[in-house]
């Protein structure tokens, strides 16, 4: 007789609690649990900002699986689809084949994911704190910033490698910013050039007090004692932008910081997202025995599920001991199906708060009671002591803590080989990418946005714009294939999304695929400095006022919802090579060029299900168009021009609004009259100049 088979989607708090107590419940003969978790182990979360501070050993908040859950199946494969009609989940298997397993009951406690996409720049120059994985990053960049600064001869520089800010102040940003301050304050003792007044720890939150969870002189104790520490608070404003080089607030403000660390932002996992149930704030919602409604066999819980708390009448909180409980509770509601006798309601009441803040304090709530300052930080660590998983765990991570009383903490870390990274960056309007003289270690290739090419003068001491380069364009490949520094600077004309190639990875491609190769040949070919063979071309340029050589846009403007008929009368009436395409405010969004109207083609078979069926601009134009600014210099329209392959060029005013055009003939044209006026005047004066 087969095996019936209990299917649990999560191996955290709420999926790990479920399959143990399944499994007392249930005969192994009878009964097959399986457990599907991308990764082997379970993570203790409570403890992540200790391992990102080097108090405890990364494994030791991470149980294995296979260890905690004796007689129950481990799966790592990524499951794919929830099909809730046909009983079935589909997954990956180990040889990359989607396979299908049936379930007599379904588990949901896959949980959430990070989404730092509420915040531009955020995904691409934050740390998130969600696993282990993401805490040994963090460790290793923490201390890698921290050896930076040691050899940094900047002192402003300096100060931006030792400047640390927290996204969050809840529990996990508190926690994070307090165990960073105290990693940092107390290790610069083995560093010469680091003084404790170097160091920044920056800690911003939307509200206007920290941990809102808890009671008000707890949230009062624990700014005062961290900003004793060191810990700077921004309360009340929202960071709008991650760069580089750091964090935009809402009121203007900007924070330099060489770390970002962002505890905000949570998204549904997709499987959740696809599944066609009633949600709640992006959860499952379900009725109050944890079942999925119209799934008997289908249940939810966790940080996944929208599950209601009878003792208080409201939606369980997204923590640990609600999970945990959950977990239990469902145990027996799913044996009680299984027996045909009826469930019971989740019922929880929360025992109360423990969140450390550094320097051996903490702040608790427990049963109704208050405490705070080193007996909290006791009961911290006791009462999560207790709650690790397993026995091992409990024993390892409390001789850890010990130690950490008495000796320092370990600053090794394992420097990974960044340079074979593909990674995508994004910078603000105004960041440098990077300057020219520094060391090459980068390809880019735009994906959002434009930046110039700055050259620097030594005649004028200052650097000039030389080009613009826009989506789809490349740079840094000079100077990685000449094995030298920098020859120009790169900064961000708009807010601009490159991926980011590493030496490495970027050589090997190079030089195997062919027309990567072939490309960069002729990218190093086209941007050679033709000016310096050219001097009397640049002297023109230089002279000649890009107002002189613009000229009206032909056959006017286009707008993204004018249909396709309207498209070729105005290209054949006033035989156009280009159209610029403008928005409601008149703003120029895209070009539509004559190689554009080959692609009505393809737009035709991508428009048949649209409600009109017929193809307008919008369908065929190209978004993000190169333009040039109306004060900008006409030997940056060349370059632009001659970078691009193009013969037109719009001229935008700061506004994006269409002003004109300039046409490289008509540029030639001017050039070539001065240069023929100059070498007359020269001829005329030799003929004049007296013989001695």
């Amino acid at each position: 007789m087969s095996k019936a088979s209990i299917v649990i989607l999560g191996g955290g708090f709420a999926g790990v609690k479920c399959a143990k107590t399944l499994r007392k419940l249930l005969t192994k003969d009878q009964y097959r649990i399986t457990v599907f978790n991308r990764e082997n182990h379970m993570v203790f979360h409570p403890l992540l900002a200790e391992v990102a501070s080097a108090a405890v050993q990364t494994k030791h908040v991470a149980a294995p699986l296979r260890q905690l859950l004796s007689g129950v199946k481990c799966r790592t494969e990524e499951v794919l689809n929830i099909d809730l009609e046909n009983n079935f989940i589909e997954y990956e298997a180990c040889d990359s084949t989607r396979q299908k397993m049936h379930y007599d009951h379904l588990v949901i406690a896959c949980g959430n994911r990070a989404n730092f996409g509420i915040v531009p720049g955020m995904d691409e120059h934050a740390f998130p704190l969600k696993n282990v994985g993401d805490a040994l990053r963090l460790q290793a960049h923490v201390i890698d910033m921290m050896e930076k600064a040691e050899v940094c001869d900047d002192p402003k520089r300096r100060e931006w490698y030792l400047s640390f800010t927290v996204i969050g102040g809840g529990f996990s940003g508190v926690e994070v910013a307090g165990e960073i301050n105290d990693l940092v304050r107390k290790s610069s003792k083995f560093f010469e050039t680091i003084t404790g007044d170097m160091i920044t720890v920056n800690l911003v939150h939307s509200l206007e007090q920290i941990l809102p969870e808890v009671q008000t002189s707890l949230r009062d104790f624990a700014r005062r004692e961290m900003e004793k520490k060191g810990v700077k608070f921004f309360l009340g404003v929202r960071a709008t932008q991650a760069t580089k080089e750091g964090v935009s607030l809402n009121n203007g403000s900007f924070v330099h910081s060489g770390t970002i660390v962002c505890t905000i932002g949570t998204t549904s996992h997709p499987l959740v997202t696809r599944l066609p149930v009633e949600h709640l704030k992006g959860r499952v919602a379900t009725t109050k025995d944890m079942n999925v409604p119209g799934y008997r066999n289908a249940w939810a819980i966790g940080d996944c599920a929208a599950v209601p708390n009878e003792a208080t009448g409201e939606l369980s909180p997204p923590v640990a001991q609600f999970a945990e409980r959950q977990g239990v509770q469902l145990a027996h509601n799913i044996f009680s199906a299984i027996q045909g006798r009826p469930t019971k309601p989740f019922s929880h009441v929360s025992q109360g708060s423990l969140c450390a803040i550094g320097g051996h304090n903490a702040v608790a709530e427990v049963m109704g009671m208050q405490f705070s300052g080193f007996f909290a930080w006791f009961m911290w660590r006791a009462i999560y002591l207790m709650k690790l998983p397993s026995t091992a765990q409990k024993l390892k991570v409390g001789i850890e803590w010990g130690c950490d009383l008495i000796f320092p903490r370990d600053l090794a870390y394992v420097k990974t080989d960044t340079s074979r990274a593909v990674s995508r960056s994004f910078y603000a309007a105004g960041d440098f990418i990077f300057r020219q003289g520094d060391p090459a270690a980068d390809f880019f290739v735009i994906e959002q946005g434009d930046v110039e090419v700055l050259v620097y003068n030594q005649d004028s001491g200052a650097e000039e714009l030389v080009a613009v380069l826009g989506p789809g364009d490349f740079f840094g490949e000079a100077a990685l294939v000449t094995s030298r520094s920098r020859n120009a600077s790169v900064r961000a004309r708009s807010n601009v999304l490159v991926v980011t190639m590493g030496r490495s990875l970027f050589t090997e491609m190079s030089a195997n695929l062919a027309p990567l190769r072939d490309a960069i040949a002729k990218a190093v070919r086209r941007r050679r400095n033709v000016w310096k063979d050219l001097p009397d071309v640049r002297k023109v340029l230089d002279s000649l006022p890009l107002e002189r050589v613009m000229e009206q846009v032909p056959g006017g403007v286009l707008h993204t919802d004018n249909f396709l008929d309207g498209i070729l009368d105005l290209f054949c009436q006033h035989r156009l090579d280009f159209c610029c395409v403008v928005d409601q405010s008149e703003k120029v969004v895209g070009v539509v060029t004559r190689s554009d109207l080959l692609r009505t083609i393809e737009a035709a078979s991508t428009v048949q299900l649209a409600k009109d069926d017929i193809i307008r601009v919008h369908h065929i134009m190209g978004h993000e168009p190169i333009v040039i600014r109306f004060d900008e210099a006409t030997a940056v329209a060349v370059n632009t021009m001659r970078e691009h392959g193009l013969k037109n060029l719009p001229v935008v005013d700061h506004d994006m609004h269409l002003v004109g055009c300039v046409r490289i003939e008509t540029i030639l044209a001017h050039v070539v009259t001065e240069l023929t006026r100059h070498r007359a005047i020269r001829v005329t004066q030799e003929h004049i100049r007296p013989k001695v």
